[in-house]
């Protein structure tokens, strides 16, 4: 029998009382494993981790346990969403995989196997879910907006505050026990006569500590002092803002204490970054050097692609190509790419799979949430009518429709949860549509990340000569489309 290990993992408790926990995965994937043959050897949990990032330690384990045990054949995960919501991450998980000889099995995603198709619906899936972690970023982000809008700060408590919630809203009020130190703390900085580290000194003999109980950072200590926070001033994302917050400090100590870090010099830089799109695919046809992209020295307006050789093999007079017009003409290069007819009706009766069977399950999420609104509001009714009766007490009344609220919104979060879930799966299918269909376009409309990707997806680099692309180098997938005849290139301009 075939060996396979299972990977789960959750990043809420939240989500593990909703029916992502690791038990419902462990169970679902041991399931399906069992049917086609597999013995699960081992199972690996990541619980409260987040899949924006490979810092996770039971991944670390699977991913070097399926290298150092050559019987592993697979590993199976409930969705690929489970695994990555990078799509670089996603990539470089599997590539590690792949090159152990394991197989990535999706259970809830039969359409993600190893045909060029099944890869290629796999890579916009990973996008997708990188996508859809970028929704949950940017609904998180419209949250501490309105936080912010109404006069209260969206973070972490500085240094001295503490949050609280009061009438269901999340404040932030001065902290009892470090309070006072702070403040004597900004007004001992004011006299001008103490350095930081001997307010941290003095702070620290009085009863301050950081949050492993260690000396507060000098660092900590820096920022406490710049923050305009404890002046009753928030700054959040480029905006600025008085809080509804108490104050330690008037506006005048705050710029007195900035006028006094000036003195000694406590200032930084930032140097700004260009991202280019066409960064790590494009290489120079005469040396075979990368090329680079940068700035005009004179016209500041004016980008260009350049080869980043610093040897004598050739000059980069002639060499130079403005940025627009290079990418414009590997734009123009996916115009020769077609996919077959074939493939055109393998994928969309995949992707109508993968349609209906995510449909089914996400009405079937969606009833449970709304029999348990339903079970909610009929004990909101049972209450209202005990008030009413003088059975239950107004302050028993007030905590169950608090409670009772509380969950409601819970309920009313998952259920827009699913909704945006549906939503990116749609998008998963019309990118899978639109890519087979007409290739050019779908890169032309796409932004400059899913660009990237289509670009990864087919060429390993571009070769560029005299302002021009030459030739291109395919990756191992569209060669094997290619071999299969499963995409046609319209002319004979690809280099091996």
């Amino acid at each position: 029998m075939k060996k396979a290990f299972i990977y789960c993992r959750v990043s809420t408790e939240e989500q593990a009382k909703e029916g992502y926990s690791l038990d419902a995965q462990e169970k679902f994937c041991s399931a399906f494993a069992r049917n086609n043959g597999y013995k699960i050897i081992k199972t690996y949990r990541d619980e409260g981790k987040s899949a924006t990032n490979l810092n996770r330690p039971a991944l670390q384990d699977l991913l070097a346990e399926c290298q150092k045990n050559k019987s592993i054949e697979a590993v199976f995960v409930q969705e690929t969403d489970r695994l990555a919501r990078n799509t670089k991450d996603h990539l470089t998980i599997k590539a590690l995989l792949q090159k152990a000889d394991v197989k990535l099995i999706s259970v809830a995603q039969p359409m993600l196997d190893d045909s060029p198709e099944g890869n290629m619906i796999d890579t916009i899936l990973a996008s997708v879910n990188q996508f859809q972690s970028d929704i949950n970023s940017r609904k998180t982000r419209k949250g501490l907006q309105e936080r912010f809008d109404s006069g209260w700060w969206p973070g972490w408590s500085p240094l001295g505050y503490m949050s609280k919630t009061i009438n269901n809203r999340k404040v932030v009020v001065p902290d009892p026990e470090k309070w006072h130190l702070i403040r004597k703390g900004l007004r001992m900085y004011l006299t001008s006569t103490y350095s930081v580290m001997e307010v941290i000194d003095y702070l620290h003999k009085k009863g301050l500590r950081s949050k492993n109980d260690k000396m507060v950072p000098h660092s900590i200590m820096v920022n406490t002092l710049k923050n305009p926070f404890y002046a009753g001033i928030m700054k959040w994302n480029k905006q600025e803002k008085a809080g509804k917050h108490k104050p330690m400090i008037s506006i005048e100590e705050y710029n007195q204490i900035q006028t006094i870090m000036a003195s000694h010099n406590q200032h930084a830089c930032r140097r700004r970054k260009f991202n280019f799109l066409l960064r790590g695919f494009v290489f120079c046809d005469i040396c075979g050097q990368r090329y680079t992209a940068e700035k005009h020295r004179e016209d500041k307006t004016l980008d260009y692609y350049h080869c980043s050789a610093r040897t004598k093999q050739h000059s980069n007079k002639g060499q130079n190509v403005d940025v627009i017009n290079l990418e414009k003409q590997v734009e123009n290069e996916f115009k020769k790419i077609q996919f077959s007819k074939g493939f055109i009706e393998l994928t969309i009766s995949k992707v109508k799979k993968f349609y209906e069977e995510k449909k089914i399950d996400d009405e079937k999420q969606k009833r449970i949430l709304l029999n348990k609104k339903m079970k909610i509001e009929k004990d909101r009714d049972i209450a209202e009518k005990k008030l009413i009766s003088g059975v239950l007490s107004d302050d028993d009344f007030i905590r169950i429709r608090d409670k009772v609220k509380n969950e409601m919104m819970n309920i009313q979060d998952e259920i827009e949860k699913l909704d945006s879930k549906h939503d990116c799966d749609i998008d998963t299918i019309r990118e899978a549509l639109n890519l087979t269909r007409n290739i050019h376009r779908a890169y032309k409309k796409a932004s400059d990340e899913v660009k990237r990707l289509y670009l990864g997806f087919f060429w390993e680099g571009f070769f560029a000569r005299d302002k021009r692309v030459i030739r291109a180098k395919p990756t191992q997938l569209l060669n094997a489309l290619i071999e299969d005849k499963q995409v046609i290139i319209s002319s004979n301009w690809l280099c091996g």
